[in-house]
């Protein structure tokens, strides 16, 4: 082994290395807007760009499961507030645009053979952004279960039905609130039932079960059994109210045991290792030399 190719693997082991931590921290990533676009967002001003306008008429000639779950990770941006103008087929033109910049950046600047990694990167950039403000929005609901499950629960116990309690619910402020009125609303205007009865499914687990989350869809069957329980419905309520809660402090504290586990991939990537690779390069290229 000659010390050219030794060179050539230590670039690739650190291109790898660098592309993992730029991933890690893409994910993590998320922007605050000003005040003006939000609310041109809100009356919907720049609605449809031209990514998005280009990127919808890409997506549709290719495979639309493949685009499942960058549509799911957009719901859930959306409901948080962010990216309320993308598309789907608009995080796909982005990222194309992106690869294709990187490419000019390469061939203009004759960079190395290795940085060619960065332009798949560039391409899945914009999902990553949108996952990681969704992977924020999916916890923050799992936090707001038992909160929820409460309210309902304060509703149903003080003489409201298990459909009006879920309305009350709804207009709760947050992602999860948000979620629910969006079934509530659906249910009003298909005149369909919210809950389910039998083998025909209510718009509310139809809905809450599309979302990719399974606390949600366990929540919803959970609404399900309350409603068809009649005057037995407030006490379920509570006990499920109080079951949630037990869950998510229960899980609280896995994850405060589990830190120093979740924490050494990050420690192993920032600061093991490029000090290993700056170590070895020497030593390997003396390696090389002396044979």
């Amino acid at each position: 082994m000659n010390v050219e190719m030794i060179k050539q693997v230590l670039l690739y082991a650190s291109a790898v290395a660098i592309a993992m931590v730029v991933y890690l921290l893409a994910s993590q990533l998320s922007f605050e807007k000003s005040a003006g676009k939000r609310v041109r967002e809100m009356v919907g001003e720049g609605a449809n760009s031209l990514f998005d306008r280009s990127g919808e008429r890409l997506a549709k000639r290719m495979t639309s499961g493949f685009f499942s779950s960058w549509k799911t990770s957009l719901f859930w941006a959306n409901i948080s507030g962010e990216y309320k103008t993308w598309t789907v087929g608009g995080m796909l033109a982005r990222g194309l645009a992106a690869a294709i910049a990187v490419v000019l950046l390469i061939f203009l600047f004759g960079l190395p053979i290795f940085t060619w990694l960065m332009v798949p990167f560039a391409v899945f950039m914009p999902y990553l952004l949108v996952n990681g403000k969704a992977n924020e929005t999916k916890k923050l609901v799992k936090r707001l279960l038992p909160e929820t499950a409460t309210v309902i629960a304060a509703e149903m116990d003080a003489g409201s039905t298990a459909g009006q309690a879920v309305s009350r619910a709804g207009e709760l402020p947050g992602p999860l609130g948000a979620v629910i009125n969006n079934a509530v609303s659906r249910a009003r205007q298909s005149e369909r039932a919210m809950f389910s009865r039998g083998a025909s499914k209510g718009i509310l687990m139809e809905e809450m079960s599309k979302h990719d989350l399974p606390e949600l869809s366990r929540f919803a069957m959970q609404l399900d059994r309350v409603a068809a329980k009649g005057v037995d419905a407030p006490r379920i309520m509570v006990e499920i109210a109080r079951g949630l809660a037990r869950e998510y402090r229960s899980q609280i504290q896995q994850t405060a045991s589990n830190m120093e586990n979740e924490l050494l991939i990050p420690m192993t990537l920032f600061f093991f290792l490029p000090f290993i690779v700056s170590i070895l390069t020497p030593v390997m290229v003396s390696l090389a030399n002396a044979m």
